[in-house]
């Protein structure tokens, strides 16, 4: 009896456990969150078919995720051409919505797999529905996360004038990149409203937005920006130094040699690489050596890459100095650069030594370089 008992006892509590707590079977999952795994998986009909059902069943959003069900079924009938009436309608609904609804269209891309895939149609949604969008993706460029922020100034720059009052705003920032960002944008935006706001920054107290700001006001035709630029080379941050030398190469005209070839020292393989290209644009033949020993030495690629570009820009006068270096070294990746840039430059002068090269060549990639080096000439 006693031991019956116990049993009975037993069995009692785990009746009552299984009552309490169930089986233990996982909990069923909604239309929605299976069609978010669907959307995910890459099954677009599936999701479709899932998240149409999730926004029937609830169509006061009683449960929620209606605006990120709505994001991804805009997505969905973006791409597919016999449902463009569909995606419309979707799309009103989202605008409707106001910032929930762009923002659930927004935060498809925090997934990287999603935005490798969809970036680009979750990108025309945000700018097709306009200023709504505005808000969250002033949000996304305070972002922490880099590939975020460039996402969202790409869109904003599409999206143009409904945005230029926000990023004026935000000229204010605390945070230096953010200001630096908006000036950016507004730039490639160029709507005038923005000139007065802008011509307000040039006193900003960082460097690197004096720097922004005046290219950006050259770029809408309003300033020279070569003093503020060309000064910033040697600021001690190295954001600031970049910003310049990448402004000197885009929006100085006429650069003055002297400070770029001091640039060319910096330590840092991009401001390099940027005051290379801008010392094309001097076409002074003082830049000749400096841009051979950048091409012979310097360490990094796209800076040897961007000397060559260089010497090309500056042309028949490195010539004679570039047929030289090709008959006096032995190093082939050399060889091959300096026998592009005389392909490039299109100088007769070349071809005799360039003759010898081919002739004497017994590497496949430098024979194939040289004739199609001499092809251009000829």
């Amino acid at each position: 009896m006693i031991a019956r008992s116990g049993a009975t006892s037993i069995a009692l509590v785990a009746i009552s456990l299984f009552l309490i707590f169930g089986c233990g079977r996982e909990k069923p999952k909604s239309d929605f969150e299976l069609g978010q795994a669907y959307f995910e998986a890459s099954d677009y009909r599936k999701a479709m078919i899932r998240l149409e059902s999730w926004v029937q069943q609830d169509p006061n959003n009683v449960q929620g995720h209606n605006a990120e069900a709505h994001a991804m079924l805009a997505v969905i009938y973006h791409d597919d051409e016999t449902r463009q009436s569909l995606f419309e309608d979707e799309l009103k609904k989202l605008q409707g919505m106001g910032d929930p609804g762009m923002t659930a269209v927004l935060k498809l891309v925090e997934s990287p797999t999603i935005e490798s895939r969809l970036g680009s149609t979750i990108e025309d949604i945000l700018v097709k529905a306009g200023e709504p969008s505005v808000g969250p993706l002033m949000k996304d460029l305070k972002s922490s996360n880099p590939r975020l922020r460039k996402y969202a100034q790409q869109v904003i720059i599409k999206i143009g004038a409904p945005a230029v009052s926000s990023l004026i705003e935000a000229l204010n920032d605390p945070d230096v990149y953010i200001r630096s960002m908006s000036v950016e944008s507004l730039s490639e935006i160029g709507d005038e409203r923005a000139v007065e706001p802008l011509k307000q920054r040039l006193n900003d107290p960082s460097r690197l937005m004096q720097v922004t700001v005046a290219a950006a006001l050259h770029k809408m035709g309003q300033m020279n920006p070569t003093d503020v630029i060309l000064s910033a080379l040697e600021d001690e941050d190295i954001v600031t130094r970049r910003a310049a030398a990448k402004a000197a190469w885009e929006n100085v005209d006429n650069p003055p040699l002297a400070p770029l070839l001091k640039a060319m020292k910096d330590t840092d393989a991009d401001v390099r690489n940027y005051t290379a290209l801008a010392i094309g644009k001097t076409r002074s033949p003082e830049a000749i050596q400096p841009m051979l020993k950048a091409l012979r030495e310097d360490e990094n690629d796209q800076v040897k890459s961007s000397a060559a570009k260089s010497l090309e820009m500056i042309g028949e006068p490195t010539v004679d100095p570039l047929i030289n270096l090709l008959e006096g070294t032995k190093d082939m990746e050399l060889t091959v650069r300096i026998v592009q840039i005389l392909g490039n430059i299109g100088d007769k002068r070349a071809i005799k030594p360039m003759e010898k090269v081919y002739n004497e060549a017994t590497n496949p990639l430098l024979k194939n370089e040289t004739a199609k080096a001499l092809n251009k000439i000829d």
